[in-house]
């Protein structure tokens, strides 16, 4: 006695499950590796933004020193990597106010306020704005 079972179509089926599984698979990694590719342009962005912070605040600094600040005084400083606007205001006990906006090539900004001793060249106040 054989028993014989309607096996006919069930490849197609199973195939296609399988490609249907694959498909989303491949869609699933190709959008975590969009998502990370845009987290690394964000995170060097923040890297520069931070270097030009850096580069901007001493030579900001060394004009400061330069100078004999009896007014308010109000420049920008032009980068590869972007540009620093700032004011330089005179404040008591040989203090001087710094105010400016660091801004990338691609429009990313931070704002910074520093309160800096010129005779011992220590910044007293930071704010990250």
């Amino acid at each position: 006695m054989y028993v014989t079972f309607n096996q006919k179509g069930f490849i197609l089926p199973l195939t296609l499950i399988f490609c249907f599984l694959f498909s989303l698979f491949l869609l699933s990694e190709i959008e975590i590796y969009k998502i990370e590719q845009r987290l690394y342009i964000e995170e060097e962005e923040l890297e520069k933004l931070k270097s030009l912070l850096q580069t901007g605040i001493q030579d900001i600094n060394d004009i400061a020193h330069s100078d004999t600040l009896k007014d308010k005084l109000f420049g920008m400083l032009e980068y590869p990597i972007g540009s620093v606007q700032y004011s330089i205001e005179p404040m008591a006990n040989n203090l001087i106010l710094i105010q400016g906006t660091c801004t990338t090539n691609k429009q990313r900004k931070q704002l910074f306020n520093a309160t800096v001793n010129i005779e011992t060249n220590e910044i007293m106040r930071w704010v990250d704005g």
